[in-house]
């Protein structure tokens, strides 16, 4: 049998291990039920750009969950079996699934003048339960200072498609800060991805490796800021 070159191995591994990486961070385990296609997980997300003096600053983000994933995070957080989470038990978890996500760059790429952005570590983690849907909220900061912003544009994905990322309806969902002079443009996909919507059977993500990213890269939103 032939080896596959080693170019292609690396790029085999990469994806297995973002995918590992994926269930871990979102904690799907085995025996939480059959998986027959991706995506599993559906997140809605909110982003604020701050700049300052012209420099990328902060990238503040919320992501709330679909219902299913929401039920199955919380399942072990509540004491009272009230059904609230327990409010430390709840910031416990923020913080860890928050910290685990720095495996996967927190599904989050942005590009500065054209060049990927390196953050460090998350800050601020929060979590909220409210009608029944799991809202992580987290801050990223460039890991070292950056140039001055003519073109950025930032981009939620999961190539492997686990998870399904759309950006939140409304105009509210990306916003600009710090920047009056630059313009903020939002390009929604053609298409959205529906809670519960299953897209690739998981025998055709496995067997045929750019599929899960062709497809996820369909109906993965763009945020452009233009500064002067």
């Amino acid at each position: 049998m032939v080896s596959p070159p080693s170019s292609a191995r690396d790029a085999a591994m990469t994806r297995t291990n973002i995918a590992r990486a994926a269930a871990v961070v979102l904690g799907l385990v085995a025996g939480t039920g059959p998986a027959l296609a991706h995506p599993h997980v559906w997140v809605r997300t909110r982003a604020e750009i701050v700049l300052d003096g012209g420099r990328l600053a902060a990238l503040r983000q919320s992501w709330t969950f679909d219902p299913d994933y929401s039920a199955f995070a919380v399942i072990n957080l509540d004491s009272k079996r009230d059904g609230v989470p327990d409010p430390d038990r709840l910031a416990a978890m923020a913080r860890e699934r928050i910290e685990a996500m720095a495996e996967t760059a927190f599904f989050t790429a942005v590009k500065l003048n054209g060049r990927p952005v390196a953050f460090g570590p998350a800050s601020e983690p929060r979590a909220e339960y409210r009608d029944g849907r799991l809202t992580l909220h987290f801050t990223l900061t460039p890991q070292a200072p950056t140039a001055a912003v003519r073109a950025l544009v930032l981009g939620n994905d999961d190539p492997d498609f686990y998870v399904s990322f759309a950006m939140a309806p409304g105009p509210e969902a990306v916003r600009l800060a710090g920047a009056p002079a630059c313009v903020l443009k939002v390009s929604r996909p053609a298409k959205d991805a529906q809670e519960g919507e299953q897209l690739i059977p998981d025998e055709v993500a496995t067997s045929r490796p750019g599929a899960a990213s062709a497809t996820a890269a369909d109906y993965a939103g763009r945020v452009l800021v233009a500064c002067p």
